[in-house]
């Protein structure tokens, strides 16, 4: 059987070979549904695929994105809900727009100078980076980025390609996940989070930041001896009569604290978690959390990068994925007579 080519897919639609393909790659254009559909249906009878070699040489895009994931530990954890959605949205998306993604894991900037002068990439999206390293990524970076969950000062920048930012709105959600504690009854609530930073910018600091400010504005006194590292399992346990619910900075660290509380007998205790992940809902109690729609970020990220294919137009701009509270049964009404 002869070989289908796009002239072919476009003569039979009785359509032009560059609206075929401004449908096929689902760039924005003039064609009307009908006519969608209909070069839809031959490619549909032809089980036709683009080239994407022939499309590289002709676009000058590779049809490649890297997702570089952040990370001071020495390998990183794809089982984390916060990752793996973020992957979820990219790989779904990056599908329908026929790009192939790769993913690395990075702890050192030489690993980027690396990868960017052995592969080529119609853009990056990079999750989770902290400032000094997002300073040294928008200077070497030669294509469009996405930033994911990275927070910075403004700063000039000299690079010649767009960047893109897209976080939830942590100190917003974190002050009302706070405040939802403090109307239930609780005053005495701890914090317990990967290493805190809360001098520096980023997630944790935003979160932390909310948390404080919920205190504040309810008159009630922050308690630096409630704030506890990831790692701190054991002192979280001893102190336990010295809070009555806890904001845990994910909904991974929220089921190891209750796993821990119910074979060390604590009861009475509430805890909001973050990320609304599958199996919060499943959890000993079920888990009241933040659901940060973290799929729905990967999603943005290649459509905002697949936006910027075929213009010159450098463009910086921030986009807000809101979060909302899941209200499930790990959150008690705290009466002060539970403490007498």
């Amino acid at each position: 059987m002869k070989k289908i080519t796009i002239k072919d897919i476009a003569q039979e639609a009785g359509v032009s070979i560059s609206t075929v393909s401004n449908v096929l790659n689902n760039r924005p254009n003039k064609a009307s549904q009908q006519t969608k559909d209909k070069i839809k249906a031959v490619v549909a009878k032809y089980n036709y695929s683009l080239n994407l070699n022939a499309r590289s040489m002709v676009t000058k895009e590779s049809g490649m994105i890297a997702v570089l994931y952040y990370t001071e530990k020495k390998e990183v954890d794809f089982s984390d809900p916060f990752l793996s959605d973020i992957l979820t949205g990219v790989e779904l998306t990056s599908k329908a727009h026929h790009k192939f993604i790769l993913v690395h894991g990075f702890s050192e900037i030489k690993d980027i100078r690396s990868i960017q002068q052995n592969w080529s990439f119609d853009g990056y999206i990079v999750i989770g980076a902290i400032q000094s390293i997002h300073n040294q990524l928008d200077e070497i970076l030669t294509a469009p980025v996405v930033f994911i969950d990275t927070y910075t000062k403004q700063r000039k920048t000299s690079s010649k390609y767009s960047r893109f930012y897209i976080h939830s709105n942590d100190f917003e959600i974190s002050y009302f996940a706070t405040k939802y504690l403090i109307e239930k009854g609780h005053q005495d609530i701890a914090v317990f989070s990967p290493t805190l930073g809360k001098d520096s910018m980023g997630v944790i600091h935003e979160r932390f930041t909310g948390y404080s400010r919920a205190l504040e504005q309810s008159g009630i006194n922050i308690q630096e001896n409630l704030f506890y590292d990831e790692t701190e399992f054991k002192r979280v346990i001893k102190d336990a009569d010295k809070y009555t619910a806890v904001l845990a900075n994910s909904d991974f660290l929220a089921g190891k604290l209750l796993s821990l509380w119910k074979q060390n007998n604590i009861e009475h205790k509430s805890i909001i978690g973050f990320d609304n992940s599958f199996f919060s809902e499943y959890l000993d109690p079920q888990l009241t959390t933040v659901d940060l729609e973290q799929k729905q970020k990967g999603i943005k990220a290649v459509e905002v990068l697949c936006g910027t294919s075929g213009t010159s137009e450098i463009i910086t701009k921030k986009y807000f994925i809101q979060g909302k509270l899941i209200e499930r049964n790990s959150v008690e009404i705290f009466y002060s007579s539970k403490k007498e």
